[in-house]
């Protein structure tokens, strides 16, 4: 059921032994906001443990390889910024007591469920309900959250970046966040395979409706031969933003099962959501993704019908291509 952050706060409290599960292909909100919730819940003396389907990012294990975590035999499940129990891959068998999340959630099963989904990142809820449980924000909660806040926000650029992510990322620079160091590793300094992977997509991407749609694929293959795994991908995504014209941005991934995974960017009143929803996706007002058991041309070809249908409906324009 819904509850308020106090309730969630209340119900933690009750607790003694947790595994805060992230989800699949984790990024810099969903890794920063799970340890700063385990430190915070260590903090009163509960044991934690934190875990996933998938690594987490190499660039974030400076701040993780120094949270101690406890082994737990029988835990109590928590789902941090998984939007649904498909979300959490191998963990969607467990039975999750508490949920909290910014995303449009789908755990309905879960006990404890608070969400806002208005929030520019989870790591601000995270920040919100760890002053409610009565925890003192350190150093060490402030690098996690502050770096999830860059990193989803993309630097404070989506358009769910409200005045209390402006606020909540003031107190974290307050209480030690080394704000010039997270802020430089996790938007202006690139691997050379990053490079390598962003120049893949801009040279293969296919524009339709009068430039106004614009998709790119990236091959499992494109990865191993920059030498980069997925998790170094963090932002990728947003490439496809950049490009002056284009209101429908689509990044399309092969997956290790082979299905292709479609992340979307929108822009203006165009809804990124509402047009994943039609395959089965979901996600934020203009960022979403959905999956497509497709090969990548198909699944190219199949998208860009969908946006170009959605684009005619919304503008009340007609394309030929």
């Amino acid at each position: 059921m819904d509850v308020t952050i106090k309730e969630m706060a209340e119900k933690l409290r009750e607790q003694d032994n947790f595994c805060i599960v992230y989800h699949i292909r984790p990024d810099g909100d969903c890794t920063g906001s799970s340890f700063a919730l385990a430190l915070a819940l260590k903090s009163l003396g509960k044991k934690v443990t934190v875990e996933g389907q998938d690594e987490f990012p190499r660039i974030h294990r400076y701040l993780t390889d120094k949270v101690s975590l406890d082994a737990i035999c029988d835990p109590v499940y928590i789902a941090v910024d998984a939007a649904s129990p498909q979300r959490v891959g191998t963990y969607s068998d467990k039975h999750f007591t508490f949920c909290i999340d910014h995303h449009h959630n789908t755990f309905y099963d879960v006990d404890y469920r608070y969400i806002e989904t208005d929030c520019g990142a989870c790591s601000e809820i995270i920040y919100k309900l760890i002053l409610e449980m009565g925890v003192t924000v350190t150093k060490e909660i402030a690098d996690l959250l502050y770096t999830a806040i860059v990193t989803d926000t993309l630097c404070f650029r989506t358009s769910d970046t409200k005045v209390q992510t402006f606020e909540i990322a003031a107190r974290l620079a307050q209480a030690g966040a080394d704000i010039y160091h997270i802020g430089r590793i996790n938007t202006f300094i690139k691997s050379p395979g990053r490079m390598k992977i962003e120049t893949i997509l801009r040279e293969r991407f296919h524009f339709t409706c009068d430039n106004q749609i614009v998709t790119s694929i990236l091959m499992r293959s494109d990865l191993e031969a920059a030498g980069v795994m997925d998790a170094d991908l963090e932002g990728i995504n947003s490439l496809v933003e950049q490009i002056e014209g284009v209101r429908i941005g689509v990044t399309i991934r092969e997956l290790p099962d082979g299905t292709m995974r479609c992340s979307m960017r929108s822009s203006g009143a165009l809804s990124a959501n509402d047009i994943c929803k039609i395959h089965g996706g979901g996600g934020h007002f203009h960022a979403a993704c959905c999956e497509l058991d497709l090969g990548a041309l198909e699944a190219r070809a199949v998208i860009e019908k969908t946006c170009r249908e959605y684009l005619e409906k919304e503008t009340g324009q007609s394309f030929s291509d």
